[in-house]
């Protein structure tokens, strides 16, 4: 055996990789929860991936906001022709009714997107070495998903205000103005979009193995539970029965939408039912919280 100190125990070969200690700013937890934010909207965005991964978002997009332009655009050509006839094309919250769907289908593909790569390559532990928790991760994640899906409703809003105020016979600053009321309806509005709508499909997605699967069970529970919760609600011999419309989860913004902008109710399970708007609302947020804190219960034992 040959004792240390001896020429033939140090014959080892030393190489310089080149490496160097990171000497940039450390930006801490804040900082990669930034990171994490930013990376999941890119990351349902498809931006700096593959061409075919910017398809779908993209044209959901196009879906959302086009629509838009062609309202205001056909309510200039009408007022051109017919001075003082009122906009036949809808009001912002008919437009949510319009938008909606797409917001759905956006989430089915997007919350998937943004919480199983994560766990299915294994690179949470690499999240788990950062100055970063389980509940900063998940918030990171649905902030993302909600500031995307927020973008979604209120872009086309932006574009039909500004538009409808350019065509106001006072002029458009006078357009601006007398409208202003909306502008709190219209944001109240896409928040309750974003919360009844994305924290069913983050659960959906934090328990789902695959995307594909995920995407699906989250479209056939939005889906099902309307005629569901129409036939239990009219089970009138029944006590309570009307409060199974809260069931319907994808009708449940639109019930609290209408009374945000004070319109007559529109065909959803709760206005069908005669539940009060606000017991809507209290639903929406309880299942809003109970989703995100199955979601952190669950990063909690994978991180």
């Amino acid at each position: 055996m040959t004792s240390p100190g001896t020429d033939s125990a140090q014959t080892g070969a030393v190489y310089d990789l080149g490496y160097v200690p990171y000497d940039g700013e450390r930006t801490g937890r804040r900082g990669a929860i930034r990171s994490t934010i930013r990376d999941g909207m890119q990351r349902v965005m498809g931006i700096r991936r593959r061409a075919r991964k910017k398809v779908i978002p993209w044209i959901l997009v196009t879906l959302a906001v086009v629509p838009a332009i062609v309202f205001v655009g056909l309510s200039f050509l009408l007022s051109s022709f017919a001075p003082g006839t009122e906009n036949p094309y809808g009001s912002h919250a008919d437009y949510f009714a319009l938008t909606a769907s797409i917001v759905m289908l956006f989430s089915a593909l997007a919350a998937p997107e943004e919480l199983i790569p994560d766990r299915r390559e294994g690179v949470l532990a690499i999240y788990s070495s950062r100055p970063m928790r389980a509940d900063d991760y998940v918030w990171a994640r649905a902030s993302a998903l909600g500031l995307i899906v927020l973008g979604f409703l209120l872009a086309p809003q932006v574009l039909m205000y500004v538009g409808f105020a350019a065509l106001s016979p006072n002029g458009f600053w006078s357009g601006l103005t007398e409208s202003a009321d909306q502008i709190p309806r219209i944001i109240a509005a896409g928040v309750v979009y974003v919360l009844a709508l994305t924290p069913v499909a983050l659960l959906i997605a934090a328990f789902a193995s695959r995307k594909t699967v995920a995407s699906g069970v989250y479209v056939a529970v939005m889906w099902l539970t309307i005629p569901v919760s129409f036939a239990l609600s009219q089970l009138t011999e029944v006590p309570g029965a009307r409060y199974a419309s809260l069931l319907s989860i994808y009708g449940l913004p639109e019930h609290v939408r209408d009374w945000i902008f004070d319109v007559r109710p529109g065909t959803t399970a709760p206005a069908g039912a005669g539940v009060e708007p606000w017991i809507s609302l209290t639903v929406i947020v309880i299942v809003a919280i109970a989703s995100f804190s199955a979601v952190i219960w669950r990063y909690r034992r994978l991180m």
